[in-house]
């Protein structure tokens, strides 16, 4: 049974705990909470600089006066600042790939981690930000990777090295109930719509001990990431990431179940229904097909032209399942090429298969089966308008949930986009419920760079080696 996130939040809550009794200390004596940090030189100073004006003041004799009373504001000032860095802490300075994660995941940690060849202790740090290391390794649009210049060719293969990581872990892992990390408390939450947003905020509560039921519509927890297309991302292992964060004793998962309005029994409902509701198409044709269909259930495709209009991810899985059952995939696109939005690797690899695509294409007209755009006119057999997702408003409005996440509350956005806004719901679940002390999953965590590497996966502890943890300054 895996243990490593557990051992790793207890760690962080007594480290949580720790910082609030050096900041009581703080109340009773400046200096006294950074002492208890191990901050010696910070805490003499707070001590020396709030002692000695007072020493000053007795010589002077005068309380009353201009410059006793300035004297002691100055050291009222200074009291609360000392109480202020005792509760605030050291802090670090990040490195850029972690400032580029959108959901914050500590990059040099479990790279570090890698190096020395612990994938367990390397898969729980990565845990603490976000429960889907190998799916993310797999669909991740990776900015981390775009803001590392550690070499001179290239960047780290951060997102290749999580995804094997994950891979080797949950491979080996056995899976079964697991109790919570904290004592459980008699609080329930309802968690509606069982995507990644869902799944994240029902791992983090969870782990904290409180009781969550998901409901989700389909028959299958993932969401619309159950429409990626199997070469794109692994099912299997995706599902056993999923059977791994539902794996504790106090989750129930409803699957086939709409809810159409809040449901009942709960203190807390948290809506994460995504943005699937697909954006109409002028044109009602039997040849138009909606990228949701078309994924779940494509047509023959062989010897088949699909016209995709779009220019997201979305767009090139179409694209790329047409071309991959012997189809010719056309992506249209009315923009310019730096405002296509899926990933650059998503574009190299469809253009690398055959994809064909246009930009700066209107359309104009569709006559039977031929289109007709302000770029040329292209016969078709479908149609695919991959132009976007929007939010189910009235139902979001109907579920009258206490709190809405992932592209729920934004519209569409990446997987790694609605994880990160997420995990940042489940810490106001909590604080909502006066247990924020149990939030392990927004303390801090760096481990300092290994001098020495070892594993057997070469690929991933000699990758991860290169990692130089830039930027890696403590500072009180």
């Amino acid at each position: 049974m895996f243990k490593e996130d557990r051992n790793l939040a207890l760690k962080l809550y007594r480290k949580r705990l720790k910082r609030k009794k050096c900041f009581r200390l703080s109340f009773l004596l400046p200096g006294l909470g950074q002492f208890c940090q191990d901050r010696k030189v910070s805490g003499s100073l707070f001590f020396l600089l709030f002692s000695f004006p007072f020493y000053y003041l007795y010589l002077i004799g005068d309380l009353l006066s201009y410059g006793g009373i300035s004297l002691i504001l100055s050291q009222l000032t200074l009291y609360i600042l000392q109480l202020y860095d005792a509760y605030k802490r050291t802090f670090r300075e990040t490195s850029p790939c972690e400032d580029s994660c959108p959901a914050g995941v500590v990059v040099p940690t479990f790279m570090g981690f890698c190096q020395k060849g612990d994938f367990e202790k390397a898969f729980a740090s990565f845990l603490l930000r976000a429960p889907f290391p190998f799916t993310l390794g797999e669909i991740c649009p990776a900015e981390c990777e775009k803001k590392c210049g550690i070499l001179p060719g290239r960047s780290l293969r951060i997102r290749e090295v999580h995804r094997e990581l994950a891979r080797i872990v949950l491979e080996s892992m056995e899976i079964g109930e697991r109790e919570p990390f904290f004592p459980r408390v008699n609080r329930k939450v309802a968690v509606v719509g069982g995507g990644v947003a869902g799944l994240t905020v029902s791992y983090y509560l969870a782990s904290c001990g409180l009781s969550v039921e998901i409901f989700e519509k389909e028959n299958h927890l993932g969401g619309i990431l159950n429409y990626v297309p199997d070469f794109k991302l692994n099912k299997e292992l995706f599902k056993r990431e999923i059977e791994f964060i539902t794996s504790f004793k106090n989750v129930k998962v409803h699957t086939g179940v709409e809810l159409k309005e809040r449901p009942e029994g709960f203190d807390v409902v948290v809506v994460c229904v995504g943005s699937q509701v697909e954006r109409k198409f002028p044109v009602n044709s039997p040849r138009v097909i909606y990228p949701l269909s078309f994924l779940k259930n494509p047509p023959s495709l062989s010897g088949k032209r699909v016209l995709i209009i779009g220019a997201g991810d979305t767009a090139f899985d179409v694209a790329r399942l047409t071309v991959k059952r012997g189809g010719e995939a056309v992506v249209l696109y009315r923009g310019e090429v730096k405002g296509v939005r899926a990933s650059d690797k998503e574009v190299r690899d469809s253009l690398k298969e055959g994809v064909k695509l246009y930009t700066g294409c209107e359309l104009l007209k569709i006559e039977g089966g031929r289109a007709l755009f302000s770029c040329g006119s292209f016969d078709f057999d479908y149609i695919v308008p991959a132009i976007g997702f929007d939010r189910d408003l009235r139902l979001i409005e109907s579920l009258n949930g206490d709190f809405v996440t992932g592209d729920a509350a934004s519209g569409m956005t990446t997987a790694v986009e609605a994880i990160g806004r997420a995990r940042e719901t489940a810490y106001r679940v909590l604080k909502s419920l006066g247990l924020s002390d149990r939030a392990w999953f927004m303390e801090d965590y760096y481990v300092k760079e290994p001098q020495t590497i070892s594993g057997e996966n070469l690929f991933v502890v000699s990758e991860s080696s290169l990692c130089q943890h830039c930027g890696m300054k403590v500072r009180s």
